[in-house]
């Protein structure tokens, strides 16, 4: 089917001054070609069989609902225009990053819904890996749900990907919740690796409850437009939610990214830390934003940016914003940018690195912090490769 585009993303929790041009972004695409609603199946098993010991997979459920009995996975609570995940008639709301419009793309499409339920108490050991393989000129929507009861433990692998030509063209748009409840952990990690002409968004959102965690590891590295956004309610005592996010924009590559880390319970905590490269004539919004919630005592939350500039004529917006209803609470946000520095270029070429190599080496290690993350070897190697092979 073809579509155009034309929606309204990454919007800020609360409005600044219209002129900076961040409140929020327009995905604006014309006659976009979508030939697939799914997601992709990581084992050839029949749906409600065990994939792993511990772990069901439910394809193509309804449309936006995962586990019945459990979740529903909407827009918002009706009463609640922050998307709250309070339980209501025993169905629970995951708001994400990207917004409601994502939401009716999806649904307008009739696009599905997977879902992955790891049952109480169980350690899932092996990643489960989702990897997205498009071809030259394919179009994809795919949305998925990874819900981990009580003192469960999972990791998911999504690899998106595209045939070795850096410039293949193409549309790939996927919708991820994730529900964590008391005590379990769920590591997601997101290697973005598509060729230069894709369109590309990623849309998240979580719901985490009591001692839950939700630990996230992204690399975007590819694709002329990206939007990704990512919101995380951190609903009950003790919560925790880490992103560790690196990036790489070049050419007149376009990169627009909303984190929100919402705390509502006691004692939550929030880690983000993002790395970054912008080279060429590269754009890059970041928006990100921690959010203090009444009856949120004693929680901490830090979000930090660390972004390379490479080139004069690129442009970086970075909004960090703290929001507050809270009186006990530790907050901290920052920004570093800015170019390698004299010192630094004179140290290395006292060692024989002349300044191209010097920055070779700076944007490599920037990426690599986070690639290492990646907890499969073979993945972990070719996103370093693809580093290597573009600076």
């Amino acid at each position: 089917m073809n579509t155009d585009l034309n929606m309204k993303v990454n919007v800020l929790p609360v409005y600044t001054y219209n002129f900076l041009r961040v409140n929020d972004s327009t995905l604006d695409a014309s006659d976009i070609t979508i030939d697939s609603v799914e997601s992709p199946v990581p084992a050839a098993v029949p749906q409600g069989v065990s994939l792993k010991s511990g772990v069901s997979f439910d394809e193509a459920g309804e449309v936006f609902r995962a586990n019945k009995d459990k979740i529903l996975v909407s827009t918002g609570v009706p009463g609640e225009p922050n998307g709250d995940t309070s339980a209501r008639d025993n169905e629970q709301a995951v708001r994400t990053g990207m917004g409601v419009d994502v939401d009716k793309l999806f649904i307008s499409t009739g696009a599905k819904c997977d879902v992955y339920t790891v049952e109480e108490g169980t350690v899932v050991k092996e990643p489960i890996v989702l990897r997205f393989d498009m071809k030259n000129g394919n179009g994809r929507l795919a949305s998925q749900v990874i819900h981990a009861k009580k003192n469960s433990e999972i990791t998911v692998i999504m690899d998106y990907t595209s045939e070795d030509d850096k410039e293949a063209a193409g549309f790939l748009g996927v919708s991820t919740r994730v529900l964590a409840e008391e005590g379990a952990r769920v590591i997601l990690v997101k290697t973005q690796m598509l060729g230069n002409g894709y369109l590309h968004f990623d849309d998240l959102g979580g719901a985490c409850y009591e001692k839950g965690a939700i630990r996230l590891v992204t690399l975007e590295l590819g694709a002329q437009k990206v939007w990704t956004g990512s919101y995380m309610n951190l609903t009950a005592k003790e919560a925790d939610f880490t992103s560790d996010v690196a990036y790489l924009s070049r050419e007149d590559h376009h990169m627009d990214i909303n984190f929100v880390a919402d705390h509502r319970g006691k004692k939550t905590n929030a880690l983000m830390q993002f790395k970054g490269v912008l080279m060429d004539e590269a754009q890059k919004t970041l928006r990100f934003t921690i959010d203090f919630k009444n009856g949120s005592a004693g929680s901490v939350g830090d979000e930090q940016e660390d972004v390379l500039l490479l080139g004069d004529d690129v442009i970086n917006r970075t909004m960090p914003i703290i929001l507050c209803q809270e009186e006990d609470m530790d907050g901290r946000h920052g920004a570093t940018i800015g170019q390698l520095g004299e010192d630094l270029l004179f140290y290395m070429q006292t060692r024989g690195i002349d300044e191209e190599e010097a920055k070779r080496i700076m944007v490599k290690a920037r990426l690599d912090s986070v690639a290492r993350l990646i907890p499969d070897e073979a993945l972990a190697q070719r996103a370093q490769h693809y580093i290597q092979n573009i600076i």
